[in-house]
């Protein structure tokens, strides 16, 4: 509310959270909406400058260790992009400035161009797809 009160007493404010915590688990169409309520959420604050995110090096390290696959992956292109075995394309949904995109690590060469934008929301759609997979 707008004075910061909730008007629940605590012991119903934790009987409504534990029913949500069991829709989430139960309810796919529920929880991906709520990433995609969330994933909207955190664009907002960082195009306003409010959400100052930047990789922790312990973060990374343990990245790079849970990940050596695709670190490898990173490196093969950094190199053939450097000795000009490949070339950078622009994005290949809407033209602008691309990075490269692995759909499977094991062929590290095999890549798609895709801007930032578009390279966020294609793994968005991977990871989902994994998530409705499993449930």
């Amino acid at each position: 509310m707008g004075d910061g009160h909730l008007n629940k007493c605590k012991d119903c404010t934790k009987k409504d959270s534990e029913e949500r915590r069991k829709i989430k688990e139960q309810d796919i169409e529920w929880f991906l909406s709520e990433r995609k309520r969330h994933r909207e959420k955190s664009r907002k604050y960082r195009e306003n400058g409010l959400n100052k995110t930047y990789k922790k090096p312990e973060y990374l390290e343990k990245w790079l260790f849970e990940n050596p696959e695709k670190r490898k992956a990173h490196i093969q292109v950094r190199n053939a992009l450097r000795y000009g075995k490949i070339h950078r394309h622009p994005c290949c949904i809407c033209g602008n400035k691309a990075e490269a995109h692995h759909e499977d690590y094991s062929k590290p060469l095999d890549i798609i161009w895709l801007c930032p934008k578009h390279h966020g929301e294609r793994h968005v759609q991977i990871n989902e797809k994994k998530l409705i997979e499993t449930f």
